[in-house]
């Protein structure tokens, strides 16, 4: 290489070095002149996020560590001897389509609920934060048993729990679609065998033999809901506005209800039923998630979520009564009436018995139309 070739080369170099220094002064430079309030924040990590969604929306019933039993029955997450037997998807779906006909509401937004299934994972991945033994390999192996058999077994020692029909009564619903499409031969036959450590779920592997748990397990698999999944559902995303409010208000124009309350928080479904025929003027919020009012709900009623009712503080109106109901029966209609009257709403009860006795007295109520599906 000739000199006038290398003496370019150098210059070239020395360019790059020079503009390479400036453009790292002029970063530094614009760090450095930043207004520390833009920075961003740290990406939170799945069990993070995961952790914020559950406090927002699992943990009044299932309790901020997973214990259970807070509202209704709602079972232990956290049992050990869940998590080791419970598949991610087993307790995935479980979110996503929750239990039709019972408490736990359905969480995916293809349902009406709030969650996509991202969220819903990172809620899996929290949970998992809880489990501090090994996952257990659960045997396919088929089954095979005599439902005869198993229907006296059942009735013996699971019915009084689980309820004759598998309808549930202070133990999960064993015959509900969801449960019956989604938890494992093997899973049910651990739960059977080992039972739920820190629970009323006894382990039963030292009272029948493995022949007379698969009958138990045959006649489970017998059990029929009266209430399927609904069809998917697409929402559009819905703002609470005073006009909005406003058309939540039963027969406006009419005398004023004044309820009777009992401890000076919950009036009778009865009570409620006498304003709504009279006719009388009050409101009615359904303070479940949007899946269940979807499914059905108290005809007029207005579809606030729990969680959702800090957004409408400020639009109700405050001097006609405001009705919450929910069907635990009122862990989420407590939780909505309590931030009522906290932002001074002194005209809010709570239905004391809930819904699913409103239903069973024959009083109105309707389902929401399912809307078009986006194809």
């Amino acid at each position: 290489m000739n000199r006038h070739g290398h003496h370019w080369r150098l210059m070239t170099v020395t360019g790059v070095l020079i503009l390479a220094s400036a453009i790292l002064i002029s970063v530094d430079a614009g760090r450095l002149s930043a207004d520390p309030s833009e920075a961003k924040t740290p990406a939170l990590s799945l069990v993070q996020k995961g952790s914020v969604l559950y406090e927002k929306y699992c943990a009044l019933c299932h309790g901020p560590n997973g214990e259970g039993y807070l509202a209704d029955d709602a079972n232990a997450l956290s049992n050990p001897d869940f998590l080791v037997s419970a598949s991610d998807d087993y307790i995935l779906q479980g979110i996503l389509q929750g239990r039709p006909g019972t408490p736990m509401s359905a969480w995916a937004k293809e349902e009406g609920g709030s969650l996509t299934l991202e969220e819903a994972w990172t809620i899996v991945s929290f949970m998992r934060t809880w489990q501090k033994e090994p996952s257990i390999v659960l045997s396919p192996e088929a089954l095979k048993g005599n439902a005869i058999n198993g229907a006296a077994l059942y009735e013996r020692w699971c019915a009084a729990c689980h309820g004759k029909q598998g309808e549930g009564v202070n133990a999960p619903e064993l015959a509900n679609p969801v449960f019956q499409q989604t938890a494992s031969d093997a899973f049910i036959r651990y739960a059977v065998q080992n039972g739920r450590r820190r629970s009323a779920m006894s382990a039963y592997k030292d009272t029948l033999n493995p022949q007379e748990i698969n009958d138990v397990l045959y006649f489970v698999r017998t059990l029929k809901a009266h209430d399927g999944p609904r069809p998917p559902i697409i929402l559009e995303n819905e703002e609470y506005t005073a006009d909005a409010m406003l058309k939540g208000v039963l027969n406006p124009g009419k005398p004023p209800a004044d309820f009777s309350l009992i401890e000076n928080r919950y009036v009778l479904a009865d009570d409620v039923f006498a304003a709504y025929n009279a006719p009388q003027t009050f409101m009615i919020i359904d303070a479940r998630p949007k899946s269940d009012f979807l499914r059905s709900h108290i005809k007029g009623a207005l579809s606030i979520p729990f969680y959702d009712i800090e957004s409408v503080i400020g639009l109700l109106p405050k001097d006609i009564w405001i009705v919450t109901y929910c069907v635990c029966p009122h862990a989420l209609s407590g939780k909505a009436a309590d931030k009522l009257k906290t932002a001074g709403y002194n005209k809010v009860a709570v239905l004391d018995e809930g819904f699913f006795f409103w239903q069973k007295k024959g009083y109105p109520s309707e389902s929401s139309p399912v809307p078009e599906i986006n194809k």
